[in-house]
């Protein structure tokens, strides 16, 4: 089910009559006042006798702009860790190493020995200059990953964070009123040499909705906290989204505001030192719950080119964590140019690369591709 499109009222002036018997009643409307159709009441009763008074010209109907998109480069890596079963659910950076997180390091079925997958920032560069070189990708061990005799309905990881030699991990389960999310700690050693998670540091994270498959996706840092994101903020839900603060130890902070954006929040960026940061903002067409009638976004700014003929909704749109909220800064999100045939890709894992763009990756749909978008504003 795609979501439809904004209807744009064709008229936005309405015609004003005017009873002559009375000229000194001549209803007079200010321009940029005039009711919507939904607000204007017909009259009821019309002197026949009257004539018809104009006030202002209707204006044209106004499409919205066409926004420039932006085509993801795929960048290779190698065939074993192409499959979709890897299911990779978010990046993050720890120093120069990009750190792919795959849903379940150890599989699905709990079969291969845990590992998440570190590619050097010098590798990136090189390859982002040439696409045709494949990528060199190291394993990292991991060690308490497999956290079903913890949490109930385990159902993996949703997002990752480095502070330092800190490991920061969310976790979805089924065990809630349908979901329940989780956040837990683990500590690097070396430079990345393996990763220990810590189960005693688990901390619950309550579902804001009693959708399924729906918890929490991105997390983001500013000035010694860590802000947990849930991954649908719709207002469709009839409250406010909000997010959730901790410190480094995991111990609660507040809620905090956070603007409500339509269909999937699915990772998020490091903030920069004014607590600016980016989300993926995702929509497949599948995710009929998430379908709305009208998209704020798009009322405002307009949308790409491929947007409008196609399902699926893959842009970027960039976020700053303030005192007392979490706001949407007011430029247009950066849309990605989509793949013909309403073919979606579920971006989970989106990672800055300096000054010079994004670097994203899907999990299973359509496969497990690794990316990167310039950032061209």
């Amino acid at each position: 089910m795609k979501p439809l499109k904004p209807i744009r009222l064709i008229q936005d002036s309405i015609l004003i009559l005017s009873l002559t018997a009375c000229s000194n009643n001549t209803l007079l409307v200010k321009p940029g006042a005039l009711p919507t159709l939904e607000t204007a009441v017909l009259p009821t009763e019309v002197d026949l006798t009257s004539t018809v008074t104009v006030i202002g010209t209707p204006e044209e109907s106004i499409s919205p702009p066409v926004l420039e998109e932006f085509e993801v480069v795929p960048l290779k890596i190698p065939e074993r860790i192409q499959a979709a079963s890897f299911e990779y659910s978010g990046l993050g950076w720890f120093g120069e190493c990009l750190v792919l997180l795959p849903q379940f390091p150890e599989g699905r079925d709990f079969a291969r020995e845990a590992v998440l997958f570190a590619i050097a920032k010098k590798d990136l560069l090189l390859a982002i200059e040439d696409p045709t070189i494949e990528l060199p990708v190291r394993e990292v061990p991991i060690f308490n990953a497999d956290l079903r005799n913890e949490i109930k309905g385990f159902e993996g990881f949703e997002s990752i964070l480095f502070v330092d030699q800190t490991i920061y991990l969310t976790v979805e389960s089924t065990a809630g009123n349908p979901m329940m999310g989780y956040l837990i700690m683990g500590e690097v050693q070396g430079e990345l040499e393996s990763i220990t998670l810590d189960p005693e540091s688990l901390v619950e994270l309550a579902p804001l909705s009693s959708m399924r498959n729906t918890t929490f996706e991105a997390m983001t840092f500013w000035n010694g906290n860590l802000y947990v994101i849930y991954e649908h903020n719709s207002m469709q839900n009839a409250m406010q989204p909000v997010a959730y603060e901790f410190n480094q130890d995991l111990e609660f902070e507040r809620e905090i505001t956070f603007p409500a954006i339509n269909f999937r929040v699915t990772d998020a960026t490091i903030c920069d030192s004014s607590g600016k940061f980016w989300i993926m903002n995702y929509y497949f067409p599948g995710d009929t719950f998430l379908a709305v009638d009208e998209d704020l976004l798009n009322l405002e700014y307009g949308e790409g080119e491929t947007h409008a003929k196609n399902a699926p909704v893959e842009r970027l749109v960039e976020l700053q964590i303030e005192d007392n909220a979490i706001s949407r800064i007011d430029q247009p999100p950066i849309y990605l140019q989509l793949l013909e045939d309403n073919i979606a890709r579920n971006w989970e894992g989106i990672a800055l690369m300096d000054e010079m763009g994004f670097l994203l990756v899907t999990d299973s749909f359509p496969d497990s591709l690794l990316g990167f978008c310039p950032k061209f504003r």
